[in-house]
């Protein structure tokens, strides 16, 4: 899981050094495997305007640029990416400038610098935003001529890679490691705004919701969002969606996307002109039934793979990729937003059987809290309308056909000291678990545990013990050796045990 550092702190922020928030995170239990610092080692890189295009006289391929960049005369740079017009905004390296892979620009006989695309400022090719993918970044927004680009942009941030491990699935968003994050530095989350504040229409007088394997899909909502307008997302949104490992696309998708990483909730959207009866069905496939991805493959599918449906047809491989039949379009301008809780095993071996393994896939198969999906969707709805990209109607039609019951655990404080031997007072393991989000009652030396809905793993009394020597500190516990003048001895079960198994053997049996 990548966590962008200035990210998480939107949720708890942690006055600490990169090297002493990696360091208290591993000891809680959040093991840290690199930690990238973006935004270094660029120098003599500033923001510039085209004031003018010409192409060469010596090369067709090539086009001359003259360029303020808010050093009184303009500079004249030769470039060959086609992309670039008048008045376009760019990143510009000058003599003398570094770039992060430690290329340093020299003055050409005809160019006083170059213009910057985004891979050369130091980005994967895997997040360079679509709209980016080729020639020269053009800038979205205002910037005056001189700017340093790492300011400008705040191109300068930390990103950490934790290892999360298969039973903590709830750490595969930023919220779940904000929780981590402040179990071990103290504080509380502060949750993102989900709440609209200009809805138009209901929900439930677009599209109607059937789940017909409630085995395989617990929950499902649908919210919808009118008035879409399609475009390239904020810089702020985009940043983040590539500190995190993902390529931005659109504004709609870029949501989708950014609330799954921030709650872990998958999420997709539909075009609703292409849901054919105004209808979404929850089923599986038809034996050997032909279908075609967002990714362009036709994919031949099995009688048990989970499928999203409308009154006519399949429109996405539930918890994988939607179908290239509802996709989002430049002209879209209402979609269906979809939250949903999907049986982790049925996600699992679908994914391995069609070869096609998602972020939203990885998700699932491990299993997520069937309470996000309301709370996903509605914050889905409201990032669309504090950009500017559309206007969320009203409510959410919301299948859940059986609500999860939280079951609390007793936790015995006699019980905890005797495993971690420690001596730690009730009050301080009552702390301990309310810093987890946990609720709790004390009586007698038994704490009563209510975990968090989002805490999958959390089952046995021993479960909870776990959780309070991660938070307690690993590097807290005393180094014990075991006693070594205990005799070894067998019980009469034992032994009784052992001597009906060796008189079958001699009988004969296996």
């Amino acid at each position: 899981m990548l966590v962008y550092k200035e990210w998480l702190d939107e949720y708890c922020p942690v006055d600490k050094s990169i090297e002493e928030f990696c360091e208290r995170m591993i000891m809680s239990g959040s093991n840290v495997e690199t930690v990238e610092h973006f935004g270094r080692g660029i120098e003599g890189v500033v923001t510039g305007r085209i004031e003018s295009v010409e192409k060469h006289p010596d090369a067709d391929k090539l086009l001359i640029c003259i360029v303020d960049v808010g050093k009184g005369e303009p500079i004249q740079i030769v470039t060959g990416a086609g992309n670039v017009f008048p008045g376009a905004c760019v990143p510009v390296i000058l003599h003398g400038g570094k770039l992060p892979d430690g290329t340093v620009i020299k003055r050409g006989v005809a160019s006083e610098g170059m213009l910057c695309s985004v891979k050369e400022l130091g980005y994967d090719d895997k997040v360079i935003p679509v709209a980016h993918r080729d020639g020269i970044w053009i800038l979205d927004g205002e910037y005056s001529p001189g700017m340093d680009i790492v300011e400008a942009l705040e191109l300068k941030g930390d990103v950490i890679d934790f290892e999360i491990t298969p039973n903590r699935p709830d750490c595969l968003s930023m919220i779940g490691m904000a929780r981590e994050a402040t179990a071990t530095f103290g504080g509380s989350v502060r949750y993102p705004d989900s709440k609209c504040t200009d809805e138009k229409g209901e929900s439930d007088s677009f599209i109607s919701v059937e789940i017909k394997r409630a085995d395989l899909c617990s929950r499902y909502v649908a919210r919808i969002v009118t008035d879409v307008r399609i475009g390239q997302s904020p810089w702020w949104l985009q940043r983040k969606l590539m500190y995190a490992g993902m390529r931005p696309i659109n504004n709609i998708v870029d949501i989708t996307n950014y609330v799954m990483l921030e709650y872990g909730q998958p999420i997709h959207a539909f075009d609703i002109r292409n849901i054919r009866g105004s209808r979404i069905c929850v089923d599986t496939a038809k034996e050997g039934e032909q279908f075609t991805t967002l990714d362009g493959v036709e994919r031949s599918l099995s009688g048990d793979m989970l499928m999203i449906k409308d009154g006519e047809r399949s429109v996405a491989i539930a918890g994988i990729m939607g179908g290239l039949n509802s996709e989002i379009v430049e002209d879209t301008t209402t979609v269906i937003i979809e939250s949903a809780n999907f049986l982790g095993g049925s996600i699992r071996s679908t994914s391995k059987k069609l070869g096609l393994r998602t972020e939203a896939s990885s998700r699932f198969e491990k299993g997520i809290d069937s309470e996000l999906a309301g709370r996903a969707a509605d914050r889905v709805c409201r990032l669309i309308e504090l950009i500017g990209a559309g206007t969320a109607a009203a409510g959410a039609v919301d299948v859940y056909p059986v609500t999860k019951e939280t079951v609390p655990v007793d936790v015995r404080i006699g019980r905890v000291n005797r495993v971690l031997g420690i001596e730690l007072p009730l009050d301080e393991l009552d702390a301990i678990f309310r810093s987890l989000e946990m609720k709790t009652e004390k009586n007698d030396g038994i704490i009563r545990v209510w975990p968090p809905s989002a805490r999958l793993d959390l089952k046995k009394e021993i479960d909870f013990i776990e959780e309070a020597a991660r938070i307690y500190g690993y590097d807290k516990l005393p180094s014990t050796l075991p006693k070594g003048n205990c005799q070894s001895r067998k019980t009469e079960r034992q032994i009784l045990r052992d001597l009906v198994k060796e008189s079958l053997v001699g009988m004969g049996y296996s």
